[in-house]
């Protein structure tokens, strides 16, 4: 039985999908399938119930997903402390997040100071990155959604403001606090459905006594400064540098409180490499010096 054949049959479980599966890993489908059979014919049962493309892990597969997955963490984890004790400086940090937008100056700083180390970067909604932590696929995940799960610990980062960005021409353009209420029938240009951004400025809309109305979704918050500078609606942004180069009219919201918290997160039971702690401590100095 290989390692290969083992990280094969749980990325299969997970998505139920053999082609599906094939695409994640790279891999051409005949060649995953005939991994799986090979597998099945090692252990001298079936793994899963096929249904035309769609299969389902049997009981046999589900007894063995569990001992699959906690070899496969053993294994990573053995890799890591060898390499720890070895003293590699050198190592792959996992990380799992919505956007790139509270990430991307401290990641090319902590790059430049550790250019042995590299980054492997998934984007999903939250949902999908308690799923990989949960799944010991990632080291952290990074969110500014809040963090309930037993078994995962986080630390806050930076509290950062939300603002309303209006066009310079617009009738709020002249002040400088507003009460959101205020915008409640104007077009919102917005994050797409589902995006952990487009969740809290909906409840913050929610809590300001209104449903925004939004005629416009996209996924990058940069779009949507241009969005909003080009005069096609308002929008609830964050404080960050590229919306100001943009030279966006941002307005403080008075009521209701509208902040998010950006928090690093990780599984309290996974084994962190050096590179990892040292990454997650380089956050915490990172953002403890540019204030909260």
């Amino acid at each position: 039985m290989e390692m290969l054949q083992l990280k094969y049959f749980v990325t299969v479980a997970r998505l139920e999908h053999m082609t599906k599966a094939a695409e994640e890993l790279h891999i051409a489908q005949p060649a995953l399938s005939k991994t799986i059979s090979r597998l099945e014919e090692n252990l001298g049962v079936p793994l899963f119930e096929r249904q035309g493309r769609q299969i389902r892990l049997n009981p046999y597969g589900r007894a063995f997903l569990a001992k699959a997955k906690a070899a496969l963490q053993l294994l990573e984890e053995g890799r890591r402390e060898v390499e720890d004790l070895a003293g590699l400086e050198h190592g792959r940090i996992h990380l799992a997040l919505s956007n790139m937008e509270q990430l991307r100056e401290p990641l090319r700083l902590f790059l430049r100071e550790h250019p042995k180390i590299n980054f492997h970067i998934i984007q999903s909604s939250m949902e999908d990155m308690v799923q990989t932590i949960e799944h010991n696929e990632v080291d952290f995940f990074l969110t500014s959604m809040p963090v309930r799960h037993p078994d995962i610990r986080s630390l806050p980062l930076h509290v950062e403001e939300v603002f309303l960005a209006v066009p310079p021409t617009h009738r709020l353009a002249g002040n400088n606090r507003i009460r959101l209420i205020e915008a409640a029938g104007e077009a919102f240009v917005g994050y797409k459905e589902g995006h952990p951004y487009q969740k809290m400025n909906n409840e913050f809309c929610k809590q300001a006594g209104f449903q925004p109305k939004v005629v416009c979704e996209v996924e990058d918050p940069r779009t949507i400064a241009d969005l909003v500078r080009s005069g096609f609606g308002v929008a609830l942004i964050g404080e960050c540098r590229s919306s100001e180069e943009l030279k966006l009219t941002k307005l403080s919201i008075q009521e209701p409180l509208a902040r998010r918290v950006f928090q690093i997160a990780w599984l309290e039971s996974r084994y962190l490499s050096k590179a990892a702690i040292s990454f997650r401590d380089y956050l915490v100095e990172y953002y403890a010096d540019h204030g909260n």
